[in-house]
């Protein structure tokens, strides 16, 4: 599996950072980023050195807020140093800056190529995927198999499928909101991208109450997990009664089409909630089918499931899913 770790300056994490990480997401991909800021001198280097040990690239996003943190040369040439012993290939992305400016800052990041913000997340999420291309861990008729089940439900069958789906739902809520209070009582004073004590043990603490909450609530280890606010009771019942309807395959295509997209972007893992199949675990080709699975799958007593028959079929499809 091929994981990303993003550098990057606080003041670019809301209006590029995040949503690049989200692209990056929705492409199969890991994303490792310090949700936190990357703070001058040995911050960076910690940073680093833990998010590089395991990831197949390193995004730089070169900005003037990035090189206004005034790293040392020497944490630069020790994201250099990685690519060299191959740890990991290093990506540019410039972010509000032109080649005079990246120049004058740093001549060995401007002499190699590199992303523009300007072609957007998802364009670069596309060109990075295709570089780096997630691997499917099942395959491509394992996953025509598990569609099938959700053609024509029956009675129990439905309900024991709505029951599985609602459960993966409050897996991730819950995760989400333990893991939130684990943050409110180890550290009461607000956590916020200029929290500067912040420090590497808390760093690996933090991670260990991650692996030991995915184990709690038995969330796969390749499900998409992040650890933001969990969805509020006052959706979660027209959640729940959308997945419901979803089930049933009585949806419209509109609606069908907007209960994916609003898992999505509420970053929940879709594919793991409504077919139990982790997000990390498949391809890219498989992912695209997928989509378009889920999507017909909840609309499906309109069109017969024809158009969820065809997609099993080209996932049966040998060497190309």
């Amino acid at each position: 599996m091929s994981t990303i770790f993003i550098s990057h300056a606080s003041e670019d994490k809301e209006a590029f950072v995040r949503p690049l990480v989200h692209a990056l997401k929705h492409a199969g991909l890991k994303v490792w980023y310090d949700e936190f800021s990357l703070h001058p001198g040995d911050s960076l280097r910690r940073s680093i050195d833990r998010g590089l040990s395991e990831c197949t690239a390193g995004l730089i996003v070169l900005s003037p807020a990035f090189f206004a943190k005034e790293w040392p040369q020497r944490e630069l040439d020790a994201l250099f140093t990685c690519e060299l012993v191959g740890r990991a290939k290093l990506i540019p992305v410039w972010y509000n800056i032109d080649l005079a400016s990246v120049v004058t800052a740093s001549p060995l990041l401007a002499d190699r190529f590199a992303l523009r913000a300007e072609i957007g997340a998802e364009a670069i999420a596309i060109a990075i995927a295709e570089r780096f291309p997630p691997l499917a861990k099942i395959s491509g008729a394992a996953l025509a198999q598990i569609i099938e089940q959700y053609e024509y439900p029956r009675t129990f069958a439905g309900e024991a499928q709505y029951r599985g789906c609602q459960y993966r739902f409050l897996q991730l809520n819950a995760f989400k909101e333990e893991y939130g209070q684990v943050l409110e009582e180890a550290f009461p004073i607000s956590l916020d991208e200029e929290f500067e004590d912040f420090s590497p043990q808390a760093v690996e603490w933090l991670d260990t109450e991650v692996d030991r909450l995915r184990i709690k609530h038995r969330i796969p280890k390749d499900v998409y997990l992040t650890t933001d606010e969990p969805i509020r009771e006052n959706h979660l019942a027209s959640y729940m009664n959308d997945i419901c309807e979803w089930v049933s395959g009585t949806m419209s295509v509109q609606d069908s089409t907007k209960l994916v997209h609003d898992l999505d972007l509420d970053e929940l893992d879709e594919y793991y909630i409504l077919l139990e199949v982790p997000n990390f675990a498949i391809s890219g080709e498989q992912r695209m089918l997928l989509e378009q699975a889920l999507i017909e799958i909840g609309c499906g007593y309109q069109g017969d499931y024809k158009k969820v028959s065809d997609i099993c079929a080209r996932l049966r499809v040998p060497n190309e899913i």
